[in-house]
């Protein structure tokens, strides 16, 4: 009888721990859940500057506090500085566009001859164009017709720029302190996942940890790469705002196919301008900097795992979609992971038994 209640007893102390602890974890959770864009960008930089970071700790600041400091700081500075020159390079070629716009609509409208003529589209390119660009009254219908939904779309995209803005200062705040303690976390981490899946556990974590390095060396490699060489190219070819333009290919250099949206429609103003021989070099060098992404991205990617280029499109394309812009480097790397674990758990890396044949003869030698 004694036994049996000794076990009601144990069960309801399970039964109240787990309680306990769930409510705990919804607890954090909720708090946390705020803060966890910006927790993921501070563990996104601290992994893709952590080599940086050693370097200052080794040779300029012996301290771990003071190190982590001027990592911080300089993480701002490569963050603020590119937004200045973002916004005053905006405010200029904003003021570039707008003219160029108005000087299209008061000058000769008609439709360039190349694109009317094309096969299957050029009598739909034409039509459009007689209804919204010749007849400015459609235009203007149109305009009133979709003003809310414009205004809604430009609202949204606005908060979100703010949100990511907010959540990247954020971050940068927070990889302070993860620099500063990065190293007792990472043994602690190896401690428990060595105490519970050993040596495989612990390679599986390297293995983790790479990829995701791999993801976003990949990823902002790539869009840096395209960005400048598609900025120089439009420098070249004498395209209005080509600093604008370049930041444009950077950002959509993040998704597939995005940077031929900005040289291709370089492309057609360079046709409109009759100015043919510009246009057909902008159509090689946008050949050049689509190509920069099938080289960059994947080299780097493969520094960690093999990835598929599949995950790696579904990665950008369902990151953005479940996440929103930080998905972008989630999306890739939480498959990237996932397939390389995939890889490490289903490799046939046991131990070849030893042949019967081979038994024998040692057992005679004996």
């Amino acid at each position: 009888m004694k036994l049996h209640i000794d076990n009601k007893v144990e069960t309801i102390k399970l039964i109240v721990l787990i309680v306990t602890l769930t409510i705990m974890a919804v607890g954090c959770g909720i708090i946390l859940l705020p803060f966890i864009p910006a927790i993921l960008w501070a563990i996104i930089l601290c992994l893709t500057t952590w080599p940086a970071y050693h370097w200052i700790r080794i040779n300029i600041a012996k301290n771990q506090t003071v190190s982590a400091a001027l990592m911080t700081v300089l993480l701002a500075v490569c963050f603020i500085l590119p937004l200045i020159f973002m916004g005053s390079s905006l405010a200029e070629n904003f003021t570039t566009i707008k003219n160029l716009f108005i000087e299209f609509l008061e000058g000769d409208r008609q439709p360039p001859h190349f694109l009317v003529t094309l096969p299957l589209v050029g009598e739909y390119i034409r039509d459009f164009w007689n209804q919204y660009l010749i007849d400015t009254a459609g235009m203007k219908e149109a305009l009133q017709n979709n003003a809310e939904t414009i205004s809604n779309f430009l609202i949204n995209v606005g908060a979100s720029i703010g949100r990511g803005l907010v959540d990247i200062s954020l971050g940068i705040v927070f990889a302070f302190f993860f620099f500063c303690s990065g190293e007792q976390v990472a043994q602690r981490l190896n401690t428990l996942i060595g105490n519970y899946l050993g040596k495989r556990g612990q390679s599986l974590l390297d293995l983790s940890k790479k990829t995701m390095i791999g993801v976003v060396y990949g990823v902002i490699g790539a869009a840096l790469a395209q960005g400048t060489i598609a900025g120089i190219g439009f420098a070249i070819a004498g395209v209005p705002g080509a600093a604008l333009l370049g930041l444009l290919t950077f950002l959509l250099s993040f998704v597939p196919m995005g940077p031929p949206l900005i040289w291709g429609a370089a492309t057609i103003w360079l046709f409109t301008e009759d100015q043919i021989g510009w246009a057909i070099f902008m159509i090689g060098w946008g050949m050049i900097v689509s190509s920069v992404d099938t080289v960059i991205r994947p080299y780097f990617i493969s520094l960690g795992s093999e990835l598929p280029l599949l995950l790696v499109l579904l990665g950008v394309f369902g990151g953005i979609i479940a996440f929103g812009f930080i998905g972008l480097f989630i999306g890739p790397t939480l498959l990237a992971v996932a397939y390389s674990l995939i890889l490490e758990w289903s490799s046939d890396n046991k131990v070849k038994p030893v042949k019967k044949s081979a038994t024998k003869r040692k057992k005679k030698s004996n």
